[in-house]
């Protein structure tokens, strides 16, 4: 691996024959470049003034100079962010082979790992154990509870767990000791593997870059200013800056995204990209219904995730729901078993009532002759009966005032887990979110950002104090409205087919909203953007007025 300060290209080949020399040997199987620093010939230290702007094209070129030698068999990089990585593979004539980068349960560097994968770059996992008894990196990687948890289900040790993880990621690990014993059991990683569902719990571990760089950023002698200049963004969620919930864990016990993609109006043509999009982005929580008519095209999208290696089934969350037409117990099943099989999946991780409202079987749509009687009771416990089979993993509703709700759980088995709701800045329900936090319900937010360009007139995006705030933090009203959601206390699930508003939909955890600007939201002026007149009928309808439906909260 090649020191920062002999990037200059007459001084690579001097380099690796200093080190061939060291090492006694002909030829090294793989030399890296091993950081995107470069610094002065002969400096001592990582100190400001030693700093230089980097040249990595002719530093490049000089490598492939010695992988045209047969001096080294291979070349590669160290601590490159995935766009640095793409800068390079656009000059780069013998592409890179290899990435080696931190990597371990803690900083699983999911975004960088597909990205590799897509350009057959390996990545190599350095600190796979986190660095343990180094001074200078703080480091619990290994006195993780989930770690300690599958390490002793398994009766292995937290570190043969930490290494296993990472072969069975799909990358090397480069543990390090001079320890005898250490060393011998660091190794005995090939005679067993983690079973899926206790692999799917490392999905539930917090996120935390433990090699900063810091010493390679300086505000005006470095090429960068900042930490996250230096890693292009790819810092999110570390112990300094991380800001939660990544996750809400349900009633059950299982650990909901904090974000998801909403499917809704998302025409067919253009879902399953964005569902692609979304989880190569970092999204792992998609949430579908059989009425948004696009549950084949998300299914076929979810299947070419799974058989491609971007995800792997126990790394998502996915949501559907039960349509009013289904509502008799007879057909609840039925529509489940219709929902699964448009996804292409085994079971759903969130099965939801849609709407406290039912129409005839086998009908569409709204009108006044279609609407039939409730049967509430009977339709959860045909819900229920789909939980017990393990079909749905969880249970909930949607659309459920704060007396619906408390009805439901008066006459449930199993309560329910989630209630999804119209929930945003313009609508914050205070109410409904005091009974679901007191009765163990998540509140989970459709159409967070009012949505935009669809029929629900909302122009929630515009809200002055949403405005002010935003400028105030340098972010978009959008990703406000998000972040004030999860601050809140609720899962948000923000719809979009465009790539970039995507992506910044889920550029929420490396910032918060400071207490005296949150407080901003309460002088919002409060109204429900989704009114359900469609369900009110003086004669046909259970609710003859929007007040019976939502129970007087409109």
């Amino acid at each position: 691996m090649r020191r920062c300060k002999d990037h200059a290209p007459e001084d690579v080949p001097a380099a690796l024959d200093r080190t061939l020399r060291d090492l006694q040997l002909d030829y090294v199987d793989l030399y890296l470049i091993h950081w995107p620093i470069r610094m002065k010939k002969g400096s001592v230290g990582f100190k400001p003034e030693n700093l230089l702007q980097p040249d990595r094209p002719s530093t490049w070129k000089a490598m492939e100079a010695l992988y045209d030698s047969g001096k080294a068999r291979a070349l590669g990089v160290s601590n490159f962010s995935s766009k640095k990585l793409g800068d390079l593979l656009e000059v780069a004539r013998v592409p890179p082979a290899v990435d080696q980068v931190e990597c371990h349960p803690s900083w699983q560097q999911q975004k960088l790992r597909e990205f590799c994968k897509s350009k057959g770059v390996h990545l190599s996992g350095y600190s796979p154990l986190g660095s343990p008894g180094t001074t200078w990196l703080k480091s619990e990687v290994l006195k993780h509870p989930i770690l300690n948890t599958v390490a002793q289900k398994l009766g292995k040790t937290p570190a043969q767990v930490a290494l296993r993880w990472g072969l069975q990621m799909g990358h090397s690990v480069l543990p390090k000791s001079t320890h005898e014993e250490r060393i011998k059991e660091n190794f005995d990683v090939f005679s067993w593997s983690i079973p899926d569902d206790l692999f799917a719990k490392f999905s539930e571990i917090e996120q935390a870059r433990l090699v900063r760089g810091t010493s390679f950023v300086h505000e005006t002698l470095s090429p960068y200013k900042t930490v996250e200049e230096l890693w292009d963004g790819e810092r999110k969620m570390d112990m300094e800056t991380g800001h939660g919930p990544f996750y809400f864990e349900l009633n059950t016990g299982a650990k909901m995204p904090s974000v998801g993609l909403g499917t809704w109006k998302a025409p067919p043509g253009v879902v399953g990209e964005a569902v692609i999009t979304a989880v190569k982005a970092g999204y792992r929580h998609i949430d579908c219904a059989h009425v948004y008519d696009n549950e084949k095209e998300v299914g076929i999208a979810l299947k070419e995730l799974f058989s491609t290696g971007v995800v792997k089934r126990n790394e998502l969350f996915i949501t559907s729901k039960l349509w009013c037409s289904d509502h008799l117990p007879e057909d609840v099943s039925k529509a489940l078993t219709r929902t699964l099989e448009d996804l292409q999946l085994d079971y759903i991780d969130l099965y939801l009532i849609h709407w406290p409202f039912r129409t005839k079987p086998g009908s569409r749509g709204w009108d006044p002759e279609i609407m039939a009687p409730l049967c509430l009771p009977e339709t959860w416990s045909a819900m229920e009966g789909l939980y017990a089979s393990g079909q749905a993993r969880a249970i909930g509703v949607s659309n459920f005032s704060t007396k619906k709700l408390q009805d439901l759980l008066k006459f449930a088995k199993v309560p329910p887990a989630v209630n999804q709701v119209e929930c945003h800045p313009v609508w914050q329900q205070p109410g409904l979110h005091y009974l679901c936090k007191s009765t163990r319900v998540l509140l989970s937010a459709y159409s967070p950002l009012g949505s935009p360009g669809s029929w629900v007139k909302g122009e929630i995006l515009k809200e002055p104090i949403l405005i002010e705030i935003a400028e105030k933090l340098n972010k978009s009203p959008a990703q406000v409205a998000l972040r004030w959601g999860i601050q809140s206390g609720h899962s948000v699930l923000p719809k979009s087919v465009n790539e970039s508003r995507i992506k910044e939909n889920l550029s929420l955890f490396d910032w918060s909203i400071p207490p005296e600007l949150f407080s901003k939201f309460s002088g919002i002026h409060q109204q429900r953007l989704l009114r359900g007149d469609f369900a009110i009928h003086e004669t046909r309808s259970p609710y003859k007025s929007l007040e019976e439906l939502w129970d007087g909260e409109i």
